[in-house]
This record gives structure tokens, sequence and C-alpha cells, in this order.
């Protein structure tokens, strides 16, 4: 990648140098923290109480709102709250994005409704209810991309009352495997909103998705691939048996790339694809990406593919401050292996971003927003001829 230099480009690589360390480390902080621990309130009535004081300052915020972004802010001041001005953006940024939801938008869900997950076990699998507490903060979606400034901005959630919501916790590593909570809701939606006629989905899961689409009168049949023979006996004995709709759907047994590989392209309307745990599972994605732009009657969408829009055109931002380094004969500083250990999967995906916009040339700061745009990115990823294993 290489950048005139040109005023403008200059100014605005300085702009985004500026806001980039502020935007990881409140990415950083608050996803870890909400991610690894219970983030709930020690005295829900004093934090209700200096809510309630501050409502007068912000009169189009209900109380449980403040309530909630007072509990945010305790935990990115201590990392921000020196630049008043960078504290201040980054604050109304988090209350713009925030939700506090009613327990109906679990409770009422389709799903969660109609699926019984008491009692159940199956081999390694054992199907729970897990809770949020009132006022427990969660991510309830992928981050805002605010393309101008290039950051990001973590969707924080809380209910106001207990709330449960299903699970499945696998044993052999002590931890949930997978949930139907506001995070899967959320990401599920537009998928689910798009699916019809005959649909094919990568990956079986809990069946959320597969159920969710099977109730829309304009979906024929859904075909679930998947390769895990424990998935399929668990979701054939304890889920599928529950679906209202159980005739619309046949579950396959098979590796999701090999099949793929070797489908007709127009036997199915939409495929959903999602065989990957979460967004630094990338390889999975790319993979797929790889195999399935072939495809031109079969509609294809992925599973959070916004989120690794992100994750790719923070790669980008890196490539473009190497070229910005050279331009200004600047050194990025140290980043030497042994001091930064970085996992190899992550210096493979480094790598390929680099390949990706090698030849690229940045001749206004517009071309920047270009390439740090998530969905950019993706779609290029469906255009290029470059592999991600060499």
């Amino acid at each position: 990648m290489r950048i005139q230099n040109t005023r403008r480009n200059m100014e605005k690589m300085a702009m985004l140098m500026d806001l980039h360390m502020a935007s990881s480390t409140v990415n950083t902080v608050l996803t870890n923290m909400i991610n690894e621990n219970s983030m709930i309130p020690s005295d829900i009535d004093k934090l209700r109480a200096e809510a309630i004081k501050l409502q007068s300052q912000m009169k189009n915020t209900s109380v449980d709102k403040i309530m909630m972004m007072l509990m945010v802010e305790g935990m990115i001041a201590p990392y921000i709250g020196n630049d008043a001005r960078m504290f201040d953006f980054f604050m109304n940024s988090l209350l713009n994005e925030g939700r506090v939801f009613d327990v109906s938008e679990i409770q009422d869900n389709p799903y969660v409704k109609d699926i019984d997950f008491k009692d159940r076990r199956s081999g390694d699998f054992e199907f729970r209810y897990h809770s949020f507490m009132p006022y427990e903060l969660d991510i309830y979606d992928i981050p805002r991309k605010i393309i101008e400034y290039d950051v990001d901005i973590p969707r924080i959630s809380c209910f106001t009352e207990k709330v449960e919501y299903p699970v499945i916790f696998q044993n052999s590593i002590k931890s949930t495997w997978m949930s139907v909570s506001p995070n899967e809701i959320n990401t599920m939606k537009q998928p689910i909103r798009n699916a019809k006629g005959k649909v094919l989905t990568l990956g079986c899961g809990m069946g959320y998705f597969a159920y969710m689409a099977s109730l829309k009168a304009d979906v024929e049949s859904i075909t679930i691939v998947e390769r895990e023979q424990s998935v399929i006996d668990f979701f054939t004995s304890f889920i599928l048996p529950q679906f209202k709709t159980k005739d619309k759907i046949t579950v396959i047994k098979d590796d999701a790339i090999e099949y793929m590989m070797n489908l007709e392209d127009g036997l199915y309307d939409y495929c959903f694809a999602d065989i990957w745990i979460g967004v630094m599972d990338f390889e999975p994605y790319i993979e797929t990406k790889e195999v399935c732009k072939r495809f031109r009657k079969m509609r294809m969408e992925y599973w959070i593919e916004d989120a690794f829009g992100i994750l790719l055109s923070s790669h980008i931002y890196i490539e473009m401050l190497k070229a910005f380094s050279n331009n200004m004969n600047v050194p990025l500083g140290n980043m030497n292996d042994n001091e930064f250990p970085i996992p190899e999967n992550e210096k493979k995906l480094a790598d390929y971003v680099a390949r990706l916009v090698e030849n690229v040339e940045i001749e206004k700061p517009e071309h920047i927003d270009y390439y740090l745009t998530p969905r950019n990115i993706t779609s290029l990823l469906d255009r290029t001829e470059i592999k991600y294993k060499i």
C-alpha cells in the first residue's frame, strides 16, 4: 500500500492516529471486562440515586440507561479519563449505542418460548439456563464503526430485571458452548429476515437460525450441514422434536467446506454460513468466503461478517500506518516479536491483508475511509484471487 504525500492525506492519518489508540483501549477494556467478569452493580439503590441526580442534565435519557452508563464510565475513566475531549466523545458514542432491554425481548422470543432446555443432557453437552442479573452489562451486537474516525464503539446493554436465557454447556471444557443471548438474537436478525425459498445453513449449533427461519411462510425448506455427530445427536434428539416446523428441516452430516465445494449453484436459494465460534475464529470464515464466492444463483450470508470486516480493517489501518511512516520517514517503533509475541494465525492474517492491499494507492482521504469501511473489505474478499493459505 502507498499513500500519496498530500497535506489532506497526512492530516487525515494524524487524526486517525490520535483516536485509534483510545478506541483500541476502550474496546479492549469493555469487551474483556464484560466477557470475563460479571459486571453487576454492588449497590443498585445507590447507583439509581446517582442516576436520578444526573437526569436533570440528561433529560432525554432514562434513569436505567444513566445507571448503565455510570458503570461504563467507571470502567473506562481510569484509561482515558485524563483527556476530557476524548472521554466525552466515547461516552456520548457509547450512550448512543447503549440499550436497556425489556425482559420480553428474551421471554417472547419464539425459540426461547418453544424450546425447553430444562434437565437435558447429551454426551458432553448439558442444556441449561443462565441468567442476566439486573443491570448486569453485556455486549448485545457487533461494534458500530464510525468510518471517518476509524473508531469502533462497543454496543453495551443490560436488563432491569433478572432474565433467563438458554445455553448449552460443554462439560469437557467447563464452559458455555453456545447460547441464545441478546448478542445471538441481534446478530441473527438480518439473516433470518433475508432467508427465503430453499435455505441452506452451514453449522447447526442450537438450531436457533434454523427454527426462526423455518417459521417464515416464504421459507420452503431448511437443510443443515453439520460435521460433528455429537452436535447432530443432541439436536435431533432434544431440539428438533420440539420444532413446530420440523417437517421443513433436513440434517446432513458433512464438512461444510467440502459440501460447498461440490454443491451445484442454484440448488438452494439462500445460504447462511455459521461455522465459527466468534470473530477471532477468522480462518473458517475466510476459507468459506473463498469457496462460496463462485455462487451466483444462491445468495450467501455470513454470521457476524461486519465484525470480520472490522477485524480486517484494523489490519489495513496498520498497512496505512506503515505507508504513512514511510512518507514521513518516522519509524513505527520496536515491533519485535520477542517483545510482543503474536500468535501464528494472527501473523497469517496480517500477511493476508498486506497482500490484499499491496497494490492499493491512497490518493485522497476518501480512499482512506473506503479501505477502512468493513463492508468494502469483506466485498473485496469476494473479488480477489489472493488466497489465505499460500
